[in-house]
């Protein structure tokens, strides 16, 4: 039952590692969800899996079990899942839905170790970036879990960013934010930009990568000290004339010694923060917002994956002309996806309305239903779904549904592109 549904979790999906975390409502925090190891609990999980196809007993990727003979380790599950439907290593194969299914069952099944009578409400799951394979398994291995339907979210880290960056204290985004993301020789820059001038703050993030003026190769060979010049150079180039007064740094290339001396020098003026877990807060604030209980109500999070606008269908409600809210902006463009049955009574034409947030703009598109005419009045049933084919269009689909046995359905299916 619904009733039953109190977990909010946020997961980073890495490509190396996978960590997840529950909403506390005591501390009102997220708090990680870790393996107990030799007594002790571990928070960040390998990104793998291992089967004994003697017996299809699976094991996580480091478990003793894992080093059995016959056992096949899938070291880099993401990746393999990302390549090809099926994974096939040696003369064992498997599908990759299944594996990562495997996975996913188990991750989540740590939770019951923490909450054992309690149920996922909101799962929100974050990646470096979306893709579609990876969307559609994770969309149907959590239908199959039983976690309902709007119950998961799939977003890219610079969204989770934006969420952790934004249910911090108030003082640490009085101005912009940035973040530097270090790993696998790559370094990544993403500032967060707030207009608090509109009602609600617009909260946007663009990103740059760093990588291509470090000579990573060189690096390695000179040592410590030239990776400290090579990140400060960078990332004061980055910040340049650039109003930043917080910043986080995440990832395993900060783990080194060098950085404890680098980041003291880009304190000067400036908080900073580093961790390995901010991707997986960031989900699981969203998952609190998402579920109605945040905070963040005067913030609209914006990025490319989302929409800037509002879409409202205007109807005749408990006696009263009403405009109701199909899609919302901040949404993120692939998870829109509404619908609602409308009768005309008299009516030629249907309309929508756009509302752009960030242009401050409000057009009405008038839809036409001469093409369903012919019936009484009041004797057709529409059903009216709201999807975007990208962040800038809108897709109305407009579906004829009779009226019972008095007008049957002539399954006309009529589509509109609108774009925004």
């Amino acid at each position: 039952m619904e009733e039953e549904r109190k977990l909010l979790v946020g997961i980073d999906l890495g490509w190396e590692t996978t960590q997840m975390t529950c909403f506390d409502f005591v501390s009102y925090e997220p708090v990680p969800i870790g393996r107990k190891i030799q007594g002790q609990r571990v928070y960040e999980i390998p990104t793998g899996l291992a089967i004994n196809p003697a017996n299809g007993e699976w094991y996580w990727i480091d478990e003793e079990y894992a080093k059995q003979d016959g056992v096949i380790c899938l070291h880099h599950l993401l990746a393999d899942v990302l390549r090809d439907e099926k994974i096939t290593t040696g003369r064992y194969a498997i599908e990759s839905y299944q594996a990562l299914k495997r996975f996913i069952v188990k991750l989540l099944s740590l939770l019951k170790e923490y909450y054992p009578a309690d149920m996922i409400r909101r799962l929100v799951i974050t990646v470096t970036e979306r893709q579609e394979r990876l969307r559609e398994y994770l969309t149907a291995i959590c239908g199959e879990l039983g976690i309902p339907k709007g119950g998961l979210v799939i977003q890219n880290h610079r969204q989770s960013y934006m969420y952790y960056a934004v249910s911090q204290p108030k003082e640490l985004w009085a101005h912009n934010v940035g973040l530097f993301e270090m790993e696998n020789n790559m370094l990544l820059y993403s500032q967060i930009d707030i207009d608090k001038k509109t009602v609600p703050y617009i909260v946007g993030v663009t990103q740059k990568d760093l990588s291509d003026g470090i000579d990573w190769a060189a690096l390695e060979k000179e040592g410590a000290s030239h990776i400290s010049y090579a990140f400060l150079n960078a990332a004061n180039t980055a910040l340049h004339k650039q109003l930043v007064t917080t910043v986080y740094v995440t990832g395993k290339g900060f783990e080194g010694s060098w950085a404890d001396e680098a980041l003291k020098e880009l304190c000067v003026g400036r908080r900073v923060f580093r961790g390995q877990n901010l991707f997986t807060k960031g989900a699981c604030y969203a998952a609190r917002e998402l579920a109605g209980e945040g905070k963040l109500e005067q913030c609209l999070f914006l990025d490319e994956d989302m929409i800037a606008c509002n879409v409202l269908l205007r109807v005749y409600h408990d006696a009263s002309v009403q405009d109701v809210m199909l899609a919302k902006a901040g949404a993120l463009w692939s998870e829109v996806d509404s619908s609602i049955d409308v009768i005309p009574d008299e009516e030629e034409e249907i309309r929508i309305t756009i509302q752009d947030v960030l242009k401050h703009e409000t057009r009405a598109h008038m839809l036409s239903l001469s093409g369903f005419a012919g019936r009484e009045n009041k004797m057709t049933r529409f059903t009216i779904r709201i999807r975007f084919a990208a962040s800038n269009t809108c897709i109305v689909t407009l579906k004829d549904n009779g009226f019972g046995e008095y007008c049957p359905s002539s399954n006309r299916v009529w589509e509109r592109y609108i774009m925004v």
